[in-house]
C-alpha cells in the first residue's frame, strides 16, 4: 500500500535559522591580517550577482576550497560519520514510533538508494567546485593608491597543471582568474620554466617569475625571466644555499621560500637559509597541502622575518582548480601605472619586513578546535560567521523557499 511521505516539519528550517542568527551573534571578520595589523577601513569582499543568488552553494564551495589537506580528509570522513549517525537515529526513531502498532522491516533497498544518491551528490558538489571557474568573491576597496598582488601562481606549462584536468589553464586563464578575484598584478611562477611568460597589457599586470624545485625546497624567484637549471640546485643543502646566494646576482630576482617545503624540511635551519640570501617567506599559502601551518608556527616564522628584515607574503599558488581566492597582498603605490607595477613591486619588497600587507579570508583552519569528525559542521559554522547579513539573508531565503516547496508538494 502506498504511503504518503511524512509532512515536512519545522525542525530543520527553524534549526538552520537559529544557527544562522547565532553565527551573526558570534560573527568573525571576513578578512584579516595574519599578523594582526588593521586593514584599510574600506576593504571588503565583493560578490557577483550569481554568487549572491546561489549563496548556499557558493559560500560552501569557498569554505571547502579553503580547507587544509588534513581538514579535507576529515571533511570526507566526518561527512560519512555524520551520515551514518543520522541514518541510525532515523531507524531507531522509526522503530520506536512503530513499536506499539506493528513491526516494521528495515528498508534496506531504500537505505542503499539514499546512500548512493548521497555519495553522488557529494561527488557532484566537490567536482563542480573544482572544475567550474565560477564567479568569485573579489577583494575590493583597497583604494587607487594600493596594488593588490599575488606572488605565486601557475599556468599549464607547469607539469602539475598541464597533465591534469586543468590542462586548459593557460596564461590567459590565469590572468582571468586573478582579475575576477580582484588582483591588480600577479607573478607567474611556473615550475622550472618561464615559457608561460609573454608580453601582456591590461589588468592584472603579468609579472615574471619562476618556481625552482631545489633540494628539499621550492624557491620562488620573483623578477626572473631567465631559464634556471634546477639540476644545479637540487643535489644537496649546499646546492640550495647556492641558489639563495646567487638568485640576485645571477638572475636579478628576489627569492621566496615557499610552503609547505621549507616548513617540512628546513624548519630547524631557517636562520641558515636567511644567511644564505633568502629574501622572503610565504606565511600563508592557499594550496591545501600548504595550508597546514599553525598560527603559532606562522608567528614564529614572522618573528624571524621581522628580526632579519625579510618580507612575508601570502600566495594563491593557483593551479587552476576552483574559483576561490583565499589570500591577497597589498602594497601602497601612489600613482601606480600598470606598465611599471612589476618593477615597483620588486623595489617595494626589497625594503623587507612590512613592505606589504597580507589579507586572508576567515576559514576553518587546520589548528582549529573543531574535532576532525565534526569538520563538516565546522565548515558551515565558520562560513556562516564570516558571511555578513546579505549572504545570511540569501541563505534564509533558500531555506524557507525549499521548505515551502516541500510542504506544497506534500499537500498536492
Amino acid at each position: 500500500m502506498f504511503q504518503r511521505p511524512a509532512r515536512p516539519g519545522l525542525l530543520v528550517p527553524l534549526g538552520l535559522t537559529v544557527g544562522l542568527f547565532a553565527a551573526r551573534a558570534a560573527a568573525a571578520p571576513a578578512l584579516g591580517d595574519p599578523l594582526g595589523a588593521p586593514l584599510p577601513p574600506a576593504l571588503h569582499l565583493s560578490y557577483p550577482l550569481l554568487y549572491l543568488a546561489l549563496a548556499p552553494l557558493f559560500t560552501l564551495w569557498d569554505g571547502v576550497s579553503m580547507l587544509s589537506m588534513s581538514r579535507l580528509y576529515e571533511f570526507l570522513a566526518g561527512s560519512a560519520t555524520l551520515y551514518v549517525a543520522w541514518r541510525l537515529w532515523r531507524v531507531l526513531w522509526r522503530r520506536l514510533a512503530w513499536s506499539s502498532v506493528r513491526p516494521r522491516r528495515a528498508p534496506v533497498r531504500g537505505e542503499l538508494t539514499l546512500l548512493l544518491a548521497t555519495i553522488a551528490g557529494l561527488i557532484l558538489f566537490v567536482g563542480v567546485g573544482l572544475l567550474w571557474h565560477r564567479p568569485m568573491a573579489a577583494l575590493a576597496g583597497a583604494g587607487p593608491d594600493v596594488v593588490v598582488f599575488d606572488v605565486h601562481s601557475h599556468s599549464n606549462v607547469s607539469h602539475d597543471v598541464g597533465g591534469t584536468l586543468m590542462g586548459g589553464f593557460d596564461t590567459d586563464a590565469n590572468l582571468r582568474w586573478h582579475r575576477r578575484a580582484g588582483f591588480d598584478a600577479t607573478f607567474l611562477t611556473d615550475h622550472n620554466t618561464v615559457t608561460g611568460l609573454r608580453p601582456h597589457t591590461g589588468r592584472p599586470a603579468l609579472c615574471p617569475g619562476i618556481e625552482v624545485s631545489a633540494w628539499q625546497a621550492h624557491v620562488v624567484l620573483l623578477g626572473d625571466t631567465l631559464p634556471v637549471d634546477r639540476g644545479r640546485y637540487n643535489g644537496s643543502l649546499d646546492a640550495l644555499l647556492a641558489l639563495l646566494h646567487e638568485s640576485d646576482s645571477a638572475y636579478g630576482a628576489l627569492s621566496v621560500l615557499s610552503l609547505p617545503e621549507y616548513e617540512r624540511n628546513h624548519a630547524g635551519r631557517l636562520d641558515t637559509l636567511v644567511a644564505a640570501g633568502a629574501d622572503g617567506f610565504e606565511i600563508v599559502n592557499a594550496s591545501p597541502k600548504a595550508n597546514e601551518m599553525s598560527r603559532v608556527r606562522r608567528d614564529s616564522v614572522a618573528a624571524l622575518a621581522r628580526r632579519t628584515n625579510r618580507f612575508v607574503v601570502g600566495a594563491s599558488d593557483s593551479h587552476g582548480w576552483g574559483a576561490t581566492s583565499m589570500v591577497w597582498n597589498l602594497m601602497p603605490m601612489p600613482e601606480k601605472a600598470n606598465a611599471a607595477v612589476c618593477g615597483r613591486l620588486l623595489e617595494g619588497l626589497r625594503r623587507g619586513f612590512g613592505s606589504s600587507q597580507i589579507v586572508e579570508r576567515h576559514r576553518l583552519r587546520a589548528d582549529s578546535g573543531w574535532p576532525g569528525w565534526l569538520t563538516p559542521l565546522g565548515v558551515v559554522w565558520e562560513t556562516w560567521r564570516a558571511m555578513g547579513w546579505t549572504l545570511t539573508a540569501a541563505w534564509l531565503g533558500w531555506i524557507w523557499l525549499l521548505w515551502a516547496a516541500a510542504r506544497r508538494r506534500h499537500t498536492q
